[in-house]
């Protein structure tokens, strides 16, 4: 009998033994989606978040600056701090407000950009 065969069954045997084999064919990225927001003021927010996940962190860009959000209070209420407490993003709905200290004087209000595939 042929060693290589064997040792190929061998070594396959054991990485499904080890689990090994139920990660590799796991290999999906976690996915997070990305919204684009307009504000009152002109400027866009992207907001980069999970949609199925809402207490995990999240992320906002604004002006060129990305700063990573947890969400406090309960989920419904959308509303989303950075650990300094210096970014504050609130949302409901197609409805938003920031409030980016250092950046903004004062909170602005934005609103979700959708796209339609009707024609």
């Amino acid at each position: 009998m042929n060693a290589r065969p064997l040792a190929l069954a061998g070594a396959l045997l054991g990485m499904y033994a080890s689990g090994a084999w139920a990660q590799a064919s796991n290999t999906a990225t976690t996915r997070t989606f990305t919204s684009e927001w307009t504000c009152s003021n002109g400027r866009a927010v992207l907001v980069n978040a999970h949609p199925r996940r809402p207490s995990e962190v999240s992320h906002i860009t604004y002006f060129g600056n990305r700063v990573a959000l947890k969400p406090t209070g309960p989920v419904k209420d959308g509303r989303h701090v950075s650990a300094d407490g210096k970014v504050v993003w609130q949302y409901q709905g197609n409805e938003g407000q920031l409030n980016f200290e250092g950046l903004l004087p004062e909170p602005v209000t934005c609103t979700r950009n959708t796209t339609s595939t009707k024609k």
